[in-house]
């Protein structure tokens, strides 16, 4: 069944069914339109409204309306096909069953006339009730444009800017008609003489403005909230366009349409500062927003109580109110406001660096999230909606050896107590065996595959572009010498990292000092020859690169007893925990070779000859070891892989000479 076909029988089958369908999937929704709940999707409290008009339509103040598989999708951050998925299994819709292309294209007719046919019926409820909200606004406004006669108003002759004319009621109410970006009436407000406000009856506010002047070119726009706000505005920008958006949810609409009916003006928006201790300012938070969305300014009164740029007009009079304005104005951020002032126009603006309605990735102390903002619908406040990608990650550079390139990463696993850093291959990242080297590695990723290739993008595209080298063997490395648990002894010339790996890596640790080693290990050995010898070996390992020698091997073989494992545990001692750094004969050639590479200019302790397989991969293992390269081994995208390389040096022990044990 296609996806489209599923969606479509979902959404028929639960016509008028959706809270059971809801409820089995756990989707708690109240059982009245009138009562409000805490919404499933974004947690909000009291904020969410199921109104299910047999689509499940629901409204929620904080993340919006949908219908019933919207609401799936946003509680199971999933697509419209995997919520289709999920109602299926409910409804018993069998998605899996085939039919034949007759049956198939006849259910598909059947359900798009069904379909086509509900949305007339909405559209045509919907003209309905627009035209019903059209005719009321009509005759209540008529009715009281006739009665009105333009005079001063005494609410404005008391806001200190009487010297405007309007239409008057006879009851002394100030009547303002507001219109849309047509300039069609839409909306009308009265203002009693004691600043008591109501719009009338089916009002289309959102949007909709009055403007007090209509200048011959609009340069710069002031919107300002109330109308005594917008007359004062007017006084101190006289030249600019200058409208009044009733109220502060308003603004962001306004803006937009003014953005749109004037591209290149400067929309400065005349902000209200409601100043109040211990709670948010509405009126500087809604002015920010408005201004982001048309990438604006803010002017807001600079006072530290409740006060709007009319309360400061009369205060201070018009002289210093405009130059509180120019001084004040700024150009906010998505997370605040740049400091750094740029003169534009005699005023002081800020400039903006980001969108706040552009989704972005945030690095936080619990993880990585994909934030995709979005405006309310009513308040116009943004809403961040977060997605969980991985556990805290950073991109720290971009690796290359001889071939390949990587990206270099870090993390820190849960219970570790220092970072890992490692060489992620480029190709791998965004496919299956990269994200299963970084969940091996201790970091947890998201499931979802959408969210995947945002956080592949995001990798490709952040951290630093420092090049580091990445080597595959340890030793001296640009100038520094890597041990085989990857620290760095020194400062290389660039980054380095070591991206293989050896068994014995828990043993490269530090303890005592080399006086106290002198003292108690290399005194105790002064006359023993093979425990001197050994020594010699492991001091020389580090230096065979630096002069040029070739590796080589020195085994001790003796009956049980006789010394040989203390003899190579005085030599490893110099480098760590003699018990965790030695290693055996018994393995595949391809692992010794893989810890050749990881002890390259460094010492190799092997004990027990006789525990190798077989003669046979000893000869060969031994061959390998000393010439100093691997095994010639094919590429699966043809040609033929790197040859591993190295110079070591070795202690082997065993009962017998490797002569007799090979023969």
């Amino acid at each position: 069944m296609r996806n489209i076909d599923l969606i479509r029988q979902v959404i028929s089958a639960s016509e008028n069914n959706w809270p059971h369908v809801l409820g089995c999937l756990n989707i708690n929704v109240p059982d009245s339109p009138r009562r409000h709940a805490p919404c499933p999707a974004c947690g909000g409290k009291d904020r969410f409204r199921f109104d299910d008009n047999g689509r499940g339509s629901f409204i929620c103040n904080q993340c919006g309306a949908g219908d019933g598989l919207d609401l799936i999708k946003r509680v199971n951050n999933c697509d419209t096909t995997e919520a289709a998925l999920l109602a299926a299994d409910v409804l018993g819709i069998d998605y899996r069953t085939t039919e034949t292309p007759e049956a198939t294209s006849q259910k598909r007719e059947q359900l798009e006339t069904e379909r086509q046919r509900r949305e007339q019926e909405r559209l045509k409820r919907a003209e309905k009730d627009e035209q019903q909200r059209r005719d009321t606004f009509s005759r209540q406004f008529d009715d009281m444009r006739r009665k009105a006669v333009n005079g001063k108003s005494d609410y404005l002759v008391a806001k200190g800017v009487g010297d405007f004319t309007f239409p008057v009621l006879p009851d002394g109410s100030l009547l303002l008609a507001l219109v849309d970006k047509s300039g069609a009436v839409t909306a009308a407000q009265t203002i009693t003489s004691h600043g008591e406000k109501r719009l009338l009856t089916g009002s289309a506010k959102r949007g909709a403005y009055h403007a007090i002047n209509a200048p011959e070119t609009t340069q710069s726009i002031l919107i300002a909230e109330g109308l005594a706000t917008a007359l004062s505005a007017h006084l101190i920008r006289p030249e600019a366009l200058t409208v009044a958006a009733i109220d502060a949810g308003n603004l962001l609409y306004v803006a937009q349409v003014l953005r749109d009916k004037f591209p290149s003006a400067q929309i400065i928006i005349a902000a209200d500062n409601d100043h109040s201790e211990g709670r948010q300012n509405t009126g500087r938070i809604a002015a920010e927003k408005a201004a982001l969305s048309v990438s604006g300014w803010v002017a807001l009164p600079p006072t530290d109580h409740k006060a709007d740029w009319n309360d400061y007009h009369q205060k201070h009079g018009i002289k210093c109110a405009t130059e509180a304005f120019n001084k004040s104005m700024y150009q906010p951020q998505g997370n605040g406001v740049k400091h750094e002032p740029q003169t534009i126009e005699g005023s002081d603006f800020k400039v903006m660096d980001t969108d706040p309605l552009k989704p972005r990735i945030e690095s936080r102390e619990d993880g990585i999230y994909w934030v995709s903002p979005r405006a309310d619908s009513q308040s116009g406040e943004i809403i961040n909606n977060e997605s969980w990608l991985c556990s805290p990650l950073s991109v720290i550079g971009t690796g290359r050896d001889d071939k390949d390139q990587y990206l270099i990463l870090r993390w820190l696993s849960f219970g570790s107590e220092t970072p890992t850093t490692a060489a992620i291959p480029l190709a791998d990242i965004g496919e299956r065996e990269g994200w299963r080297t970084l969940k091996a590695g201790g970091v947890n990723v998201t499931t979802k595959s959408s969210l995947r290739a945002i956080l592949a993008d995001w990798l490709q595209r952040s951290g630093s572009r420092e090049l580091w080298r990445v080597a595959h063997a340890t030793g001296w490395q640009c100038g520094a010498y890597i041990m085989p648990d990857g620290e760095i002894i020194g400062t290389p010339e660039n980054p380095v990292l070591f991206s293989g790996r050896s068994s014995a890596a828990a043993g490269y640790t530090v303890s005592g000092s080399a006086k106290s080693w002198r003292d108690n290990v290399a005194r105790l050995a002064f006359g023993n020859y093979s425990m001197m010898t050994g020594i010699g070996a492991a001091l020389a390992a580090p230096l065979i690169g630096l002069v040029g020698a070739d590796g080589f091997g020195i085994h001790f073989y003796e009956q049980s007893s006789a010394g040989k494992t203390t003899t190579a545990n005085v030599a490893s001692s110099l480098y760590g925990n003699p018990d965790l750094l030695r290693l055996t004969w018994y393995g595949t050639a391809l692992g010794l070779a893989n810890e050749a590479a990881a002890h390259n200019d460094g010492l190799m302790p092997l004990d027990e000859v006789g525990q190798g397989a077989d003669p046979v991969s000893v000869s060969q293992s031994a061959y390998a070891l000393f010439n100093g390269v691997g095994k010639l081994q094919g590429a699966k995208d043809g040609g033929n892989r790197d040859l591993k390389r190295w110079r070591t040096v070795a202690i082997s022990t065993g009962e017998m000479d490797l002569e007799t044990f090979i023969a």
